[in-house]
């Protein structure tokens, strides 16, 4: 391969691809694990007060104030162990003490009244959700002391949005690993992109050096004062194809290249343009006509000529084949406007379906029954990737027409 990517790069990427799948799944493995065993061994922790709290419930004296054994339990063991909203009340529901809530302790009746309607809202919240533990004097009786509410704990929050987590972490690892696989196919169409162009400017070279240097050859033979004008006008002809010729193989040797701009008088370039296929039209069709209406006359503008010339090209050759058999006329406008250039090649061909209006510049579609389909995709390259502009289809109406427009940027 002359050029482009070489084949040892491919290999580190597809190396990489596969370093990523199988690193990313063990690293993503390892995470998961240690994460949801860290989560286990809390709810283990916060679990292990309902024990301790029945085992010292089972070995109080009979003669002990229950009541105020269990207010002190709940502030010496139970709330500096937890992390989550809770709220004390007496047998009539009225708070007492609370943690974990942005409301300053005192006495609920020194509260103001908002305060106060927090609390409340939230002791009927947690009563709705069932958040809520009795205290009884003992399992027989139904006398209830007090009541403990709580909201949900920084850990059930965690379990909760747990699989949310594990799909996202799933997710972003598998759209990366896309990403990385398109990228690598779209660096293997561009290598072979490059590599057919390559090697096209490569073929085209030799045999095009040898016709030169016949055609000098005979040149060098014929007698001028006896030749007929047709021969010399044929010579002249040839000579001009075979410069062409070696245009469109330097063309080929561009893609891939890197581009340099320069500054260029478009309307003597698309002028240019329009002449060849003019000269050419008979041997096509007599019934087609290429108008040009141009508002950038004089006008100077950053690109390479040669590409920029190869895109239009493509476009009006891609309009003569849509009309092919009908006639009508190819018109091609050129204006300017707020700092970008605009070249819109319309034609009366037969038009293209609006689901095809992206998939036309993509390699090997086509709507015609012969050819590769890489016309309109090799002038997307040169227009938006060498050029920084925009290709598109403006309008097309099937049977009436199409209108592709160029977007070049004038800085």
């Amino acid at each position: 391969m002359r050029s482009g990517m070489k084949p040892k790069k491919m290999v580190a990427k597809n190396t990489f691809l596969k370093f990523y799948f199988t690193v990313g799944s063990f690293i993503i493995f390892l995470f998961l694990f240690f994460y949801t065993n860290s989560l286990f061994r809390s709810i283990k922790k916060e679990v292990q007060i309902v024990p301790d709290l029945y085992s010292k419930f089972i070995g109080l004296p009979a003669d002990v104030n229950l009541e105020s054994f269990l207010l002190q339990y709940f502030m010496t063991e139970i709330i500096p162990q937890i992390n989550y909203p809770i709220i004390l009340t007496d047998s009539l529901d009225t708070p007492y003490s609370w943690e974990n809530i942005e409301i300053e302790k005192k006495d609920f009746n020194e509260l103001n009244e908002k305060e106060k309607t927090l609390l409340l809202q939230k002791i009927k919240t947690y009563r709705e959700q069932g958040a809520m533990i009795p205290l009884r004097v003992n399992l027989e009786s139904d006398e209830i002391l007090s009541y403990v509410y709580y909201g949900e704990s920084k850990i059930m929050t965690q379990l909760r949005y747990l699989p949310y987590l594990e799909l996202v972490m799933v997710g972003l690892f598998v759209i990366l690993g896309i990403y990385f696989l398109m990228s690598v196919k779209r660096n293997q169409e561009n290598n072979l992109w490059i590599g057919l162009a390559k090697e096209t400017a490569h073929q085209f070279g030799s045999p095009l050096s040898a016709l030169m240097g016949w055609r000098d050859i005979i040149e060098m033979k014929l007698d001028n004062d006896k030749i007929d004008p047709d021969i010399i006008k044929v010579l002249s002809y040839i000579k001009s194809d075979m410069e062409r010729l070696n245009r469109i193989a330097a063309r080929f040797g561009k893609v891939g290249s890197t581009i340099k701009l320069q500054d260029c008088n478009l309307h003597n370039l698309i002028e240019e343009t329009i002449e060849y296929f003019q000269r050419i039209l008979p041997s096509i069709s007599k019934k087609i006509e290429i108008r040009f209406i141009s508002k950038i006359a004089g006008y100077s503008i950053k690109i390479d000529p040669d590409l920029i010339k190869w895109s239009l090209e493509n476009l009006i050759k891609n309009s003569l084949d849509a009309m092919q058999g009908n006639g009508g006329e190819i018109t091609i406008t050129a204006f300017s406007y707020n700092k970008q250039t605009y070249i819109q090649i319309r034609d009366n061909g037969k038009g293209i379906p609006k689901s095809m209006y992206k998939r036309i510049f993509y390699p090997g579609v086509t709507t015609k029954q012969r050819g590769w389909g890489l016309g309109l995709s090799l002038a997307r390259r040169i227009v938006e990737e060498f050029h920084k502009g925009r290709i598109h289809v403006l309008a097309s109406e099937i049977n009436q027409g199409t209108t592709l427009e160029i977007i070049l940027p004038e800085e």
